[in-house]
C-alpha cells in the first residue's frame, strides 16, 4: 500500500488544519514584527525628529557616499515614490543634498551633509543594533537558520 492509500479523510484534514494554523501563527509573528519596527520607529521619530526609514537613508548615504535615488532605493528595498519622500524630508532639515548631473540633468545625487555627519555620529542606538545585541543569545548556527528562514519567507511572500 502506498503512502497515499493510507492517509485517511481524517488524517488529510487534520494535516490541513494544522497547515492553516501554522499560516495564521506566521502572519501573527509577522504583524507582532510589523507592530515592534512601527513602535521603534515612532519612538525614534518623537526623540530625534527621524523615522527608520529616514535614518536607514542617511545610514546608507553615509556609508557608501554620494548616489543616485534609484541606486538608494534599491539598496534598501523601498520604493522610488517612498525614497523621494524620505529625501524631501531629509532635505527640509538639512540633513542631505540633491544634485543633478552636469551631463544628464535628469539624473539626481543625494549627498550627506555635515548636519548628517553629525547626526549620525552621534546616532540613537538603532534597531539593528539593538537586535544585533539580542541575537546574541543563539548559537551561529541559530542566526543562519533564523536568517534563512526570513530569507525563505521573504521569497515565499513576493508571490502572494
Amino acid at each position: 500500500m502506498s503512502d497515499i492509500e493510507n492517509q485517511s479523510p481524517d488524517n488529510n484534514i487534520k494535516a490541513a488544519q494544522q497547515s492553516e494554523q501554522r499560516s495564521k501563527n506566521i502572519i501573527l509573528a509577522l504583524r507582532k514584527i510589523m507592530q515592534q519596527m512601527d513602535y521603534h520607529s515612532r519612538r525614534l521619530n518623537k526623540c530625534y525628529g527621524l523615522t527608520i526609514p529616514q535614518i536607514v537613508c542617511l545610514y546608507e548615504i553615509y556609508e557608501n557616499g554620494r548616489m543616485t535615488i534609484s541606486a538608494l532605493s534599491k539598496k534598501i528595498y523601498l520604493s522610488m515614490s517612498t525614497i523621494v519622500g524620505v529625501i524631501d524630508r531629509l532635505e527640509e532639515k538639512q540633513f542631505v543634498n540633491r544634485t543633478r548631473d552636469i551631463e544628464d540633468r535628469r539624473i539626481i545625487y543625494i549627498d550627506i551633509t555635515e548636519k548628517g555627519k553629525e547626526f549620525v555620529a552621534a546616532a540613537p542606538y538603532l534597531l539593528h543594533n539593538r537586535l544585533n545585541d539580542n541575537l546574541q543569545v543563539l548559537t551561529e548556527e541559530e542566526q543562519i537558520t533564523l536568517a534563512d528562514s526570513i530569507d525563505l519567507l521573504v521569497n515565499l511572500l513576493k508571490d502572494i
